[in-house]
């Protein structure tokens, strides 16, 4: 995307009153953001249907100049802007209608072609769920998943930090602006997040900690991953709105149960009971249902066979290749050409000749993975 594109996407999710849905509409209807800024109002009432309050409120230049002035900032701050339209947006949050026009994201992750988790709780965590959680987090690890959470109290933080202590990447889903950490206690695990993960949020800098920013967060934390996990949750609270999010996304939801008289087993039993979440018993079943394969990376007979076919059988963009699926897992063609320094159409020869060697598997999707 060019400067001015990006621009342009800041200032519409800037507009009051535009929101994800009618803002997805005016992209599509004028075939890109940037031509919804030179229209006129009669052009954007007759043709969307929009008010004339808000017509003007959408040509209203000083949303162009508070665009301009953050994205200066984000580029200081190294903030990626991740549009819609942008391939590194997380492709399941993109499926989602009310998915937010631009995420900020800060740290090098990419969602494409990994395992994706959503982890959340209770803020209350007691010793049971703290086990739950931690006893899960390491049965997943040889999958390679990334774990996303809110960086709250609680479950959140404890599948946050129990990713980061097996050497999982996580990602933290904020409320409010990138330039704030919230609770301010849990940025202490910040520079180890950004290490391989990120943070990510849809409310630009200087947005204020307020309560329904955090239900609005909800929705990204349901919708990036084809699954989440509930441990421990009251009758109310935020962990059951992002339960009833992923349900309503035609997500998985799983639900670790807990005996009828703990009151942070409340809320699980009840998304069970009402058949919007799977009884979790096991990491097992958590894996089968997503149908996950262990990542290679984790594997020390296929580190080895790598290091000894480097010997002689491997050229070395043979080797970069391997290298990086065996770190990442699953990846896209074009990601495996970035970040292997080849092109497309080189990265795809070298793809097929290590798939004669049997150290390849193709999926659909221009999707590569090492045989294990």
């Amino acid at each position: 995307m060019t400067d001015n594109e990006i621009v342009a996407w800041i200032r519409l999710q800037r507009i009051p009153g535009v929101g994800p849905i009618n803002g997805r509409r005016l992209v599509q209807c004028f075939n890109g953001v940037q031509n919804i800024f030179s229209q006129s109002v009669r052009d954007l009432v007759q043709l969307v249907g929009v008010g004339p309050v808000m017509a003007e409120r959408i040509l209203n230049h000083t949303y162009q100049r508070e665009a301009e002035n953050q994205y200066r900032r984000i580029l200081k701050d190294g903030i990626q802007c991740l549009s819609l339209s942008d391939g590194a947006y997380p492709g399941l949050l993109k499926e989602c209608p009310d998915a937010p026009l631009i995420l900020y994201q800060k740290g090098p992750l990419t969602f494409s072609g990994r395992y994706l988790l959503s982890v959340v709780g209770t803020r209350s965590m007691t010793d049971y769920g703290r086990r739950v959680c931690e006893q899960l987090i390491k049965a997943l690890v040889p999958y390679n998943p990334v774990i996303i959470s809110g960086l709250a109290y609680g479950i959140d933080i404890c599948a946050q930090r129990t990713a980061l202590k097996l050497g999982l990447d996580t990602v933290s889903c904020l409320g409010h602006g990138l330039d704030t950490i919230y609770p301010a206690r849990h940025a202490r695990f910040v520079p180890e997040i950004l290490q391989k993960g990120a943070l990510l949020s849809e409310f630009g800098l200087e947005t204020p900690v307020e309560p329904m920013n955090f239900v609005r967060r909800n929705r990204i934390i349901a919708g990036v991953a084809p699954a989440t996990v509930v441990i421990e949750s009251g009758p109310k609270g935020g962990s059951l709105i992002t339960a009833d999010l992923a349900f309503g996304y035609d997500r998985e939801v799983f639900a670790v149960p807990g005996r009828s008289t703990d009151r942070f087993s409340t809320g699980c039993n009840l998304l069970i009971g009402k058949h919007k979440a799977q009884l979790l018993s096991s990491p097992e079943q958590l894996v089968d249902t997503l149908q996950w394969s262990a990542a290679p990376g984790n594997s020390q007979d296929f580190t080895q066979k790598i290091r000894s076919l480097r010997q002689g059988a491997l050229t070395p963009e043979e080797t970069r290749i391997c290298e990086f699926l065996a770190a990442n897992g699953i990846q896209v063609l074009d990601e495996i050409a970035i970040n292997c320094r080849l092109s497309v159409r080189e990265a795809a020869a070298v793809l097929f000749q290590l798939e004669m060697k049997e150290l390849m598997r193709a999926y659909p999707g221009k999707r590569f993975e090492l045989t294990g």
